[in-house]
């Protein structure tokens, strides 16, 4: 038995849960996960009650990423798995997503004022820039969340 290929797998997909990885499988999830779990294009055939060139099809275009979450979630079951689908923020979580946006909003709100007051001759300094950011911050987040979005 091939444990080895299977226990790799499993070190890919954890990676991938803890969020310590988000590149693509090479070869693709089906075929990976096919091949760790010594299953054959023919035996994943059968149990989807579809041809080889079929399921043959379905791996490629996973790797071209074509294939549909349906598909996906098909052979998932008939390789005794769960298709696991979502979205994952840049910077970890959404709360650090949504801080960056906003603190991003309010400097833009930030910028504005400043070259009119430019043309006023006026400036602000460090503190109060500091002041008025965190003023700024602190309205936004008590709109619509769609504004920061505009």
């Amino acid at each position: 038995m091939k444990n080895l290929s299977y226990h790799q797998l499993d070190d890919q997909i954890h990676a991938f849960v803890n969020g310590q990885r988000q590149d693509r499988i090479p070869t693709g999830w089906i075929h990976a996960t096919r091949t760790s779990i010594g299953m054959t294009l023919q035996q994943l055939a059968s149990r989807l009650g579809l041809s080889v060139p079929a399921v043959k099809k379905f791996e490629q275009r996973e790797q071209a990423e074509a294939i549909s979450l349906a598909s996906l979630r098909k052979v998932a079951a008939a390789m005794d798995m769960d298709l696991v689908y979502y979205l994952k923020p840049k910077s970890g979580t959404l709360e650090a997503m949504m801080d960056a946006r906003i603190e991003q909003k309010a400097l833009e709100l930030m910028q504005v004022s400043n070259q009119a007051m430019l043309l006023e001759n006026q400036v602000l300094d460090n503190q109060n820039r500091a002041r008025e950011l965190k003023r700024l911050i602190s309205e936004i987040r008590q709109q619509k969340l769609s504004s920061l979005w505009e």
